[in-house]
């Protein structure tokens, strides 16, 4: 690349003229056939021509072919491009439900891109926990951090699948969740830790849930977003590699922040 060009340029010379690094992405075409591609006129096509053979980004094809064509500079920052212009998108899907997530929750467009992204209709207010229980039903592991008990099939189907030791988890849980069934279920709780292995830990508060369910073939990523009152106003699932790993590292930031419950007292 032209050591003169800034990096800003290349970025926004690209964007501005993605049009045309589109077109010869597809090969080395005539100027004439841009023209008609974009329907654009000539002058615009020579103006953003010129921009881009500065920047080494398309160059002319040599003798008297006359055609131009990407360079492989030029495929890379198209490529570039295409990614930043996906991830605007991601996050523009996600915006209303974001607005829900505290600004110094973690958050990464790592959870964003390539993710399914649902509010709860008014009409259907509890079809989110209905995705969270077929998803428990053909779990071998999760991982979760948990701020409230949403329905009781939840904790009966990972009470059940804990104790006859056919799903592993471990969660966090927060104090106020954690009192809440200690003290009105502590039987199940003392089972599923004594008996189910589960380890459960406890934190103070958390900004949203997440759940990482894995079985054997596939993971899942499952973040609820919450208002003030603790109602899932948005869901954002995520199955990418790269959702993965933010959603476990964000996971052992919350688990090693907390502290261990001690299974109930035996009544």
């Amino acid at each position: 690349m032209c050591s003169s060009c800034p990096s800003r340029d290349v970025l926004r010379t690209s964007i501005q003229r993605r049009a045309i690094l589109e077109c010869l992405d597809g090969g080395p075409r005539h100027k004439r056939d841009l023209v008609e591609a974009l329907e654009c006129s000539r002058s615009t096509i020579d103006r953003g021509m010129r921009e881009l053979e500065q920047l080494e980004l398309v160059r002319r094809r040599g003798g008297s072919d006359g055609r131009c064509q990407l360079t492989l500079l030029g495929r890379v920052v198209l490529s570039s491009c295409r990614r930043r212009v996906e991830t605007v998108a991601a996050i523009d899907e996600s915006s209303r439900v974001l607005e829900y997530v505290p600004s110094d929750a973690p958050m990464s467009t790592a959870l964003l891109e390539g993710a399914d992204v649902s509010e709860p209709s008014p009409h259907a207010p509890y079809e989110p926990l209905q995705q969270l229980v077929e998803s428990i039903a053909v779990a071998d592991r999760i991982r979760a951090v948990i701020t409230a008990e949403r329905t009781p099939m939840t904790r009966v189907q990972l009470y059940n699948r804990t104790v006859d030791g056919t799903l592993d988890i471990e969660a966090v849980f927060t104090e106020e969740l954690a009192t809440f069934l200690s003290e009105t279920h502590p039987g199940q709780v003392r089972d599923v830790m004594v008996d189910g292995g589960f380890d459960i830990y406890v934190t103070d508060s958390a900004p949203y849930e997440l759940m990482i369910i894995e079985t054997g073939s596939e993971s899942r990523v499952i973040v609820f977003v919450l208002n003030e009152t603790g109602e899932v106003r948005g869901v954002i699932t995520n199955e990418t590699a790269a959702a993965l790993e933010w959603a476990t590292g964000v996971y052992r930031g919350f688990r090693a922040d907390a502290q261990p419950l001690s299974p109930p007292v035996d009544d």
